[in-house]
């Protein structure tokens, strides 16, 4: 479902850690704007009405949010060994460090309300990353800009930082590309990619009014992304992606730090 883009990538992280493969191309696609699909989520209420403005109908996190906007796409991220990659001289855009899976089978098309599932998958991500809560400075959110969702994972943004979650800029990118279903984890880890190699994190777009239930810091322009001052580790970002069924996968990434070379002061 909408998190199979997202759990490709982490399968593809497995194969590599275990042996099976030294490159594995990874990632999701879907082409799902017809008729059937858009009677079914419109019979489900979970699409917005906006239709006097298309270009303004997705806003994640917004008060006035009504259902998510269907969108097209596909996202593919190169995964591959460091020796392999090192081998052949590749541009390395980051290290893709970790996954983490939950279901909650809670509702065919709802989370957990209280958020258990979701934040249990980023905080598995975490902890199959190696990464701590204060190596993150982004979350490229799910945020669909359905009513029940978006506060849903706000929660659990806060649940998993702790006091550290105010100075995680969160990102909402389904504002500009609408919901690409099984496409969309694997176009938002591209993004995630870009944002940790550039330092930038996307905009969130249509966000006018910051619901009251969101605590959380959602960046609404391009915003410069630095260390947190203390933290032990790479910068590193997290990509959240969920499904319906309570099908939940977090994607950790770090910043990949080139190995000193052979007897340098650094290496000894």
């Amino acid at each position: 479902a909408c998190a199979s883009g997202a759990e490709s990538i982490g399968y593809g992280i497995d194969m590599i850690r275990s042996g099976r493969a030294d490159v594995v191309v990874a990632g999701g696609t879907e082409a799902a704007i017809m008729a059937l699909n858009v009677g079914a989520f419109a019979a489900m209420r979970a699409m917005s009405t906006r239709n006097d403005e298309p270009s303004r109908a997705s806003r994640p996190f917004d008060k006035g949010r009504d259902g998510f906007v269907l969108g097209e796409g596909a996202g593919v991220l190169i995964l591959e060994s460091l020796p392999h990659a090192l081998a052949r001289g590749a541009r390395i855009y980051a290290v893709a460090a970790g996954a983490g899976y939950s279901a909650d089978a809670f509702h065919i098309s709802h989370g957990s309300p209280d958020g258990g599932g979701v934040s249990f998958a980023m905080s598995a991500a975490l902890k199959n990353a190696a990464v701590s809560p204060a190596q993150v400075t982004h979350v490229n959110a799910h945020a669909t800009s359905t009513p029940e969702g978006d506060p849903l994972e706000a929660r659990a943004i806060e649940t998993v930082f702790g006091d550290s979650s105010s100075s995680v800029v969160v990102s909402a990118t389904k504002s500009m590309t609408g919901h690409l279903l099984g496409g969309a984890g694997a176009v938002e880890s591209v993004a995630s990619v870009k944002a940790l190699s550039d330092r930038v994190a996307p905009p969130t777009i249509n966000l006018d009014d910051l619901d009251d239930e969101v605590t959380i810091s959602v960046a609404t322009k391009s915003t410069p992304l630095a260390p947190h001052p203390g933290a032990d580790g790479p910068m590193a970002v997290l990509n959240n992606a969920f499904g319906f069924g309570g099908h939940n996968v977090a994607l950790v990434f770090t910043e990949y730090v080139p190995p000193a070379p052979e007897g340098s002061a650094e290496e000894g």
